[in-house]
């Protein structure tokens, strides 16, 4: 039996304190909130990329601009992930949740009238720092909100995520077409703006509440800072799990349809084919995955099958065994670890601080691997001048992304443990 940590709640396994309500019974802002906030967290980058010949030229960016343009999202979703959680500890998750909305919509609706590429990064940089609070605080607010149905919103949250980041992509150019690409650019950031209002009043309502509760028991819950998760197994398991898996993803989503044509020796059209599997399969795990997660009671055998199926789709590659969209179907399963991370911030955790400060260590790790990822596989294909070292490079990879998932999903241990080091277990 293992002892709570000071100021902890009930573990996310006990249902005790949770009896189950409607969904839209006293939470219908957050519910249009995290909708709204789920699918604007990737729309400025992947609704830019489409666009970039267009905006190259408009703003005048070069090649060393470009590939500057091209890091910004993983830098600066790494810098938000290491922020959100000191915003939430000091005003708490609704009044971060609004501060991301804002910064999303201010950056998204302004870049695109900007006249010159250094205003038009420096909103960029203002958009992607807000959608990078927010992948943070989604979890969270979830375990705040809605611990009857934990389950169901962690998926509903992490299958927005993806719809986001697939939907603009597929609108740009249209818009484009019809409206021109500052249109397109901007078009999106209504979703944000929007998104405004709902986490304004929600966190009136908060805010209220909270006085009453303070002012009813005269506490507060323990602080759950960076000097308290630098002693969790669980926190450091899963930032590694999450980080590996960004560094694999990252680099597919660069290098995979160049590797296909250049290695495999397969057609430009038969290697996007390829990639669009890929790239697909995060929409079904995405819904698939934390359903799966919290119906386990030991998630490590998935968290190690996820981290194995990237490796085993490049080997495949790398021996050119059957056809290349079998492998890359099978590398694309991977893409469910960053679902699988995302439950595990709640079922591990046992507290909102706690969720709160899982995610944006492992978020803030994440990116930086990220952004790592494709700069490895560039680094190697140059200093080889083949496919095969990357690849190898990319499948030992497995073995750091096991540790991580069998730390990060041992039953029975929370990251709240690390306030309390001496705490006995079983």
């Amino acid at each position: 039996m293992t002892t709570r940590a000071p100021g902890a709640v009930a573990a996310p396994g006990d249902r005790t304190g949770a009896s189950r309500r409607g969904l839209w019974q006293g939470r219908a802002a957050v519910v249009v909130g995290i909708v709204l906030l789920g699918l604007g967290l990737r729309y400025a980058v992947t609704g830019l990329s489409p666009l970039l010949v267009d905006v190259r030229a408009a703003l005048d960016i070069g090649t060393a601009g470009t590939t500057f343009l091209g890091m910004l999202p993983t830098l600066s979703f790494g810098a938000a992930g290491f922020l959100a959680p000191v915003l939430m500890r000091k005003a708490g998750p609704e009044a971060t949740a609004l501060l991301a909305v804002v910064l999303a919509a201010t950056g998204s609706l302004l870049r695109p009238i900007m006249a010159d590429a250094v205003a038009f990064f420096a909103f960029t940089v203002v958009a992607l720092v807000g959608m990078g609070i927010g992948n943070v605080v989604g979890a969270p607010l979830v375990k705040k909100y809605f611990p009857d149905r934990q389950a169901t919103m962690v998926t509903v949250f992490a299958l927005l995520m993806q719809a986001g980041a697939t939907l603009p992509a597929m609108t740009a150019v249209p818009v484009a077409e019809a409206a021109g690409w500052q249109a397109s650019l901007a078009s999106w950031g209504v979703l944000s703006l929007i998104a405004i209002v709902p986490w304004a009043i929600q966190l009136v309502v908060s805010r209220r509440r909270r006085a009453g509760a303070t002012a009813a028991t005269g506490s507060a819950p323990a602080r759950l800072g960076y000097a308290q998760l630098v002693r969790s197994p669980v926190a450091w398991g899963t930032a590694l799990f999450y980080a590996i898996a960004s560094l694999n993803i990252y680099a597919m989503l660069a290098w995979l349809p160049t590797l296909l044509v250049e290695h495999w020796g397969i057609s430009q059209a038969d290697a996007a084919v390829a990639f669009s599997v890929y790239t697909f399969l995060t929409l079904p795990l995405a819904l698939v995955v934390p359903l799966l997660a919290n119906r386990l009671k030991n998630p490590t055998w998935l968290a190690i099958a996820l981290s194995a199926a990237g490796p085993i789709g490049y080997v495949g590659l790398i021996l050119q065994i059957g056809p290349a969209v079998v492998w890359a179907f099978v590398a694309g399963l991977a893409g469910g670890a960053f679902s699988l991370a995302i439950a595990m911030f709640n079922l591990r955790t046992r507290t909102t601080e706690g969720s709160a400060g899982i995610a944006g260590f492992a978020m803030g790790i994440d990116y930086l691997f990220g952004t790592l990822g494709p700069l490895l596989g560039g680094w190697l294909f140059a200093a080889s001048g083949g496919w095969e070292l990357p690849l190898w490079a990319y499948v030992a990879t497995f073995i750091p992304m096991a540790i991580g998932a069998m730390l990060m999903a041992r039953p029975g241990r929370y990251v709240e443990d690390a306030l309390a080091p001496s705490t006995a277990r079983a």
